[in-house]
């Protein structure tokens, strides 16, 4: 059995800033902590880097799966609307029954520390149409069409 958690925010969420002198940035310690509990370490600066260097009107679902529980996975939709001024993502975690209490707990930890927190689901099947490859690719319109794709990566 698994269990899915799924949280829309800033892309600015991902990230901490330790020291207030300086531009150097990590990613945000619950999130490693998550990142940890799963045993999945997912390039948060590079998605980071490229949402803004992207144009708006494109990204992609990255999914980041261990691939010694193929199962457990992080996934990010790197979609930037053309309508967002907060530079919102969604992002989320698939975790096996075992951790469900501590990813839980970490899971709110982040979301509630949020400044720019919008959405927050937690369930069985919430990432179920997100990991659907044969759904893939999403069309978004916007004055022209984009396909957006699932791209898989096994960490």
């Amino acid at each position: 059995m698994t269990y899915d958690f799924w949280i829309m925010a800033s892309i600015m969420e991902l990230l901490d800033y330790p020291d207030e002198e300086n531009d150097h940035y990590i990613p945000q310690p619950t999130l490693q902590a998550i990142m940890d509990v799963l045993n999945i370490q997912v390039p948060i600066k590079e998605i980071y880097e490229r949402f803004f260097d992207q144009s708006i009107h494109t990204g992609h679902v990255l999914v980041f799966a261990n691939k010694h529980l193929p199962h457990a996975c992080i996934v990010l939709d790197t979609y930037r609307d053309p309508l967002d001024q907060q530079d919102l993502i969604r992002f989320g975690w698939r975790v096996a029954a075992k951790d469900v209490c501590l990813v839980r707990q970490l899971s709110r930890k982040l979301f509630d520390n949020c400044d720019e927190g919008i959405r927050y689901e937690e369930g069985q099947s919430i990432l179920y149409q997100v990991l659907q490859e044969q759904s893939y690719p999403h069309k978004y319109y916007y004055e022209t069409v984009f396909e957006q794709k699932m791209k898989n990566y096994m960490v």
